[in-house]
């Protein structure tokens, strides 16, 4: 039975392409086929094919943005925090306050976000200040009853809560980030982000019993791998490297891809290398089947040229084994990277990317080569891309990010990503290092390294090249009685270092302590007879406070011909004036009218 003209309307009224029609006239290209329409030429069909391209076009071009706005990825959260990372702090403080205008609930996030940025810029007062605010505003929901209105009420809170005391801590504030922080740990005793914070508060504020109560009390209930990593840090920094390389091997064995395992090993080799290989060897020499301790061994081999032949050896050893395969092949790459044979390395990570289009640590490790190999510009893609497939992994933000920025001369800007990165891992002593000496080389701003630098001497006091640095930034601003006492203590942990006794020797050369100095002097030369910088400092000496022109001019003259290609052009400068200077010395500055040199017109090293 044939259908009636109003059913066949009814019908295509239903139908898809009554609806692409309609989604025509709101298109922009409808006014078009108005005009066109007029014409006498315009026929029916043609309305047909006008609309059904226009429509096809429109929705080819909607799905194509659709597409590339779900490729597209980024490392920040919003326009605010894209801001933040690019240095642009008023404008991101400026968006985050429209953000807090149109926060429904009140939830004072975004002001801890402004906060935050403060703290970056150093604005302290106005942090703080904004800190209180959020603190109140929070207790006023929380006191009201108002956190039933609040989707994920406790999420955001625990989120909100450890920002509180990480950015007031960060404030310099010790106090009353202990404060915050003892006050929130009653609503969340076991929250781990909060925990770790307060391990760290409770190292500036030398409380060992209260670290020693959040190791003993840290959640593990679930025998989380990373979880056990952090805990074995932990018991490191609180000087238990048995009990936390035990916790380590656990989290190993819980999970042989977990790279916070490594990273661990890493950290606590980069300052004392030799000592923690050969507590790795102790251990594998009682328990020879442990794959664990030479997977460790590897890594640390791994970093270095000189001894990245016996990571290959160990390499052949471990290969086929039961070992994991994420961090093997990372093992593999850095040891090929230090045998320079880049190409391998980069096979490497390729099958890695390859076999996982989304592996965060494949993309890190990429952007690792690619810097390696001096490529910055895809070196900062791949860190970026690392980021935004895992924004929690500190290593992204604290080191390899800075590194890169460093090699495109934008080191300024990189203050955001050591922020971050200390707020994912609190305790990360190499971190916490790398901001000190961020600060204090390339910021120049010397209170916030000597802040970062004393905080990193409470996490690990037998560390002698804090108190060296501590040291440098307290004779720049002259207060040369500390920087004394400072390098004293580098030499009571490390004695052998030549620098240390080089520096303290020039400290007293400016302070006039010539019998001082000359014994620090020939301490550093019974290290090394050779090294070009003690010769200079020896030159100094007996110039300026002896007056013995010859016998300075000798020390001068070795320093000068122990130049070579591996001196830096500013110490082959200072070498090379004071040599001249010297030797160009008329008679009537010699030690038998009495004339001498002062200590202003030689420059010392330290």
């Amino acid at each position: 039975m044939k259908k009636s003209v109003i059913e066949y309307i009814s019908d295509f009224k239903n139908s898809k392409y009554f609806t692409y029609i309609n989604d025509l006239k709101k298109s922009k290209y409808f006014k078009y086929i108005s005009d066109f329409k007029k014409d006498r030429y315009f026929t029916p069909p043609v309305i047909i094919v006008i609309c059904l391209s226009a429509v096809m076009i429109t929705n080819v071009i909607s799905k194509s943005r659709i597409e590339s706005s779900k490729d597209k990825l980024t490392i920040a959260a919003n326009s605010a925090e894209e801001d933040f990372y690019n240095d642009k702090y008023d404008a991101a403080i400026e968006e985050y306050n429209k953000y807090q205008e149109q926060e429904k609930d009140e939830w004072p996030i975004w002001n801890l976000k402004i906060a935050e940025i403060y703290s970056v810029k150093g604005d302290f007062a106005d942090s703080n200040e904004l800190l209180t605010k959020v603190y109140l505003a929070r207790n006023k929901i929380v006191d009201g009853k108002k956190q039933k209105n609040i989707d994920n009420f406790e999420s955001k809170d625990r989120e909100l809560t450890n920002y509180i005391v990480f950015t007031s801590f960060m404030n310099g504030d010790y106090d009353k980030a202990l404060q915050y922080g003892e006050l929130f740990l009653m609503d969340y005793p076991t929250d781990k982000n909060l925990l770790k914070t307060m391990f760290t508060i409770y190292i500036a504020n030398d409380k060992k019993d209260k670290m020693k109560e959040i190791i003993d009390n840290y959640p593990r209930d679930d025998g989380n791998a990373s979880d056990l990593a952090d805990l074995a840090r932990m018991n490191m920094m609180m000087n238990n490297l048995d009990q936390g390389l035990l916790l380590l091997k656990d989290a190993w064995h819980k999970d042989k891809n977990e790279v916070k395992v490594f990273d661990v090993i890493t950290q606590i080799a980069e300052y004392n290398k030799n000592d923690i290989l050969n507590k790795i060897s102790a251990l594998e020499k009682k328990d020879s089947g442990e794959l664990a301790y030479k997977m460790w061994q590897a890594e640390i081999y791994s970093k270095d040229k000189e001894s990245a032949e016996k990571a290959n050896n160990l390499i052949s050893e471990l290969e086929g084994k039961d070992v994991g395969s994420i961090n093997l092949e990372l093992i593999k790459s850095n040891t090929y990277q230090n045998l320079g044979e880049s190409e391998k390395a980069r096979d490497v990570i390729n099958e890695m990317i390859k076999s996982d289009p989304n592996s965060f640590i494949g993309y890190h490790a990429m952007s690792l080569e690619d810097y390696s190999d001096e490529n910055y510009d895809d070196a900062l893609k791949n860190c970026e891309k690392s980021i935004s497939l895992n924004k929690d992994y500190a290593d992204n933000y604290g080191f390899l990010m800075p590194e890169i920025m460093e090699k495109q001369d934008k080191s300024e800007n990189a203050e955001p990503y050591f922020r971050t990165a200390l707020y994912k891992e609190p305790f990360n002593y190499n971190i916490l290092i790398k901001l000190a000496e961020y600060y204090g080389n390339t910021v120049k701003d010397s209170s916030r390294g000597l802040y970062y630098y004393t905080l990193a001497s409470k996490m690990n006091p037998n560390d002698a090249e804090v108190y060296y640095n501590m040291a440098l930034i307290k004779v720049a601003n002259q207060r040369q009685d500390e920087a004394i006492d400072l390098l004293k203590k580098s030499i009571a942990i490390n004695s052998k270092e030549i620098k240390y006794h080089r520096a303290l020797g020039t400290v007293y050369l400016n302070k006039e302590k010539g019998e001082d100095a000359l014994k620090e002097i020939r301490a550093a030369y019974a290290i090394d007879k050779n090294d070009i910088l003690t010769l200079n400092n020896a030159g100094c000496y007996y110039v300026a406070i002896e007056g013995d022109l010859s016998r300075g001019l000798v020390n001068f003259k070795a320093a000068y011909d122990g130049i070579n290609d591996k001196t830096s052009e500013e110490d082959k400068d200072t070498i090379s004036e004071n040599y001249n200077r010297v030797r160009n010395l008329s008679d009537a500055y010699n030690k038998r009218n009495g004339a001498t040199l002062k200590i202003p017109d030689l420059k010392l090293f330290y």
